[in-house]
């Protein structure tokens, strides 16, 4: 940690304009993970850089509000390519997503300071190059990842699947964050405690296992932890509730490096989240710190 006791952070992955369409929603929102994660960790009390890249078609009210609280590492727009945007359905728990334009690759270049407490890699669209997550392992003392960017693979039509992804990337990450489709994807294995075992042995040292249940699992490799997930009244839309997730723990776990108080931090963030709708769902420091504590009382260790 520094000595103002801030976390800086830095966030890889693509910005995104999102259309958010479900029963009750239809809805364009500033996205991608610098802005769920990065803006989360913010009102956590971090400092936040990301390296992005962005369009000549970025709105400016969304650079202007985004870059109030966080630093885009230049060179962040593209003079070559558009935006990246999606196109999310939502139905019941789940969702369907297209791809409409994809912006350029993260350069290795937009990673050069050498002094940051914890990295959250998270592509979108397999911008973020073998070559960056070596860049952002020398540059940050811990390294969380989310793969699903690194899975994805988009159809003619702008339709995404899951595939696979080169295992190495995981090597050296201290925090892999997956769901249930993503674990299978990566171990080829349904069996919970089977796949946990093989993502360790790929490399990560913890495991957060998000689920439809009631309950995140989080593995040390040691021991694993059931922690309940609060019930909702209303969901509003669930687009980045996992980038909100790895935005407080991002903000926590290097302060003291609590594995489970910080991941309780995510599920409190990301549960709040839901309530509301595209980028202003992200909630205060104070809610999920309070809502943190009552979801730590209830931790199971299986």
């Amino acid at each position: 940690m520094k000595n103002s006791g801030l976390v800086k952070l830095l966030v890889v992955g693509h910005v995104t304009i999102d259309h958010i369409i479900s029963p009750t929603l239809d809805l364009i929102s500033l996205g991608g993970p610098p802005s769920y994660a990065g803006l989360m960790a913010r009102r956590l009390g971090a400092k936040v850089d990301a390296a992005t890249k962005v369009g000549l078609d970025f709105p400016e009210h969304y650079a202007l509000f985004l870059t109030r609280y966080i630093s885009l590492v230049k060179p962040a727009f593209s003079q070559k390519k558009p935006t990246t945007r999606f196109q999310i359905q939502q139905y019941g728990s789940g969702r369907r997503l297209k791809l409409i334009s994809r912006c350029e690759d993260i350069g290795e270049d937009q990673i050069e300071a050498k002094d940051y407490d914890i990295c959250v890699l998270n592509a979108v669209a397999g911008e973020v190059s073998k070559g960056v997550v070596a860049a952002a392992r020398n540059a940050a003392r811990y390294i969380f990842l989310d793969p699903q960017g690194f899975l994805r693979r988009f159809d003619s039509q702008g339709f995404c699947t899951l595939s696979d992804m080169d295992k190495s990337l995981l090597k050296d990450v201290d925090v892999l964050k997956v769901d249930e489709e993503e674990m299978q994807s990566l171990t080829g294995s349904d069996d919970q405690k089977r796949a946990l075992n093989e993502l360790h042995k790929l490399g990560p040292k913890a495991v957060i296992l998000t689920s439809p249940a009631r309950c995140v699992t989080l593995s040390t490799g040691r021991e694993v932890y059931r922690i309940p997930i609060p019930a909702i009244n209303v969901v509003g839309d669930t687009t980045g509730a996992g980038d909100i997730l790895a935005g407080a723990f991002a903000a926590s776990f290097p302060q003291n490096r609590d594995l489970l108080r910080a991941v309780c931090l995510g599920v409190s963030a990301a549960t709040l989240a839901v309530r509301g709708v595209g980028i202003s769902k992200i909630p205060s420091g104070e809610e999920v710190s309070e809502l943190a504590e009552q979801i730590l009382s209830g931790v199971e260790c299986c």
